[in-house]
């Protein structure tokens, strides 16, 4: 059904965007590894928000489409609200270890941030990435 009802509009919208030279970042929601190779064959710049509690391993789908688009996000936002400190520095750490090899990454969250998360988390967060950010794994 996404063959047939989605991916031609997809494309064609993307195509008319990128003519009109703008950048595309398709926005996801859940698992999107069936359709993850589709949704690059319609001509997006990145895929963001490459969901884990969706079942999205960031190094699965690095090295499915990883050459062919940027891939953004996988640091788990269910985590950063319910898990503890170390289970968001593992998120984070697995997120950046598995995407930034070769380029292509933008490190961010698996979706938005949830109301009532604890600001705490998120700095938290952003400390792996300050820390291991710019290393070459």
């Amino acid at each position: 059904m996404f063959d047939d009802f989605v991916l031609p509009f997809l494309s064609e919208l993307i195509a008319g965007y990128r003519e009109m030279g703008y950048y595309i970042i398709k926005h996801t929601d859940g698992n999107i590894m069936p359709i993850l190779e589709k949704l690059v064959s319609a001509g997006p710049h990145a895929i963001h928000s490459l969901d884990p509690q969706g079942g999205v391993d960031i190094a699965k789908a690095k090295s499915l489409v990883g050459k062919k688009v940027c891939l953004i996000g996988n640091v788990n936002c269910s985590l950063m609200q319910t898990g503890t400190d170390e289970d968001v520095i593992a998120s984070a750490k697995y997120a950046l270890e598995s995407g930034m090899p070769g380029g292509g990454y933008v490190f961010s969250t698996s979706n938005c941030i949830y109301t009532g998360m604890d600001l705490r988390r998120y700095e938290l967060m952003l400390d792996v990435w300050r820390k291991y950010g710019n290393q070459v794994f």
